[in-house]
């Protein structure tokens, strides 16, 4: 039974890492696309239609939501590892 109550604290720290890894990412991703839509909202002053494309906004929601389902992962994994 320890050996196996190890194994999982071991699979555990893993995800946990992965989902560490993940919102990073996200996170990084959406400062990016926030830099990109200033970008181009500073060029459409000069361009006479819009170049930040109608998906941009949503791509960003979606990613803030992406990131509070992972930071809802992260705090799952540390509640069952406190748990164990």
């Amino acid at each position: 039974m320890t050996e196996s109550l190890g194994e999982i604290r071991a699979a555990l720290e893993e995800v946990s890492a992965r989902l560490h890894s993940a919102y990073r990412s996200a996170q990084s991703a959406e400062q990016r696309l926030t830099e990109a839509v200033a970008m181009l909202t500073e060029l459409d002053q000069s361009h006479h239609e819009s170049l930040v494309p109608p998906e941009l906004p949503r791509a960003d929601q979606e990613l803030s939501r992406g990131l509070g389902l992972i930071s809802g992962g992260v705090d799952s994994v540390a509640a069952i590892e406190a748990r164990l």
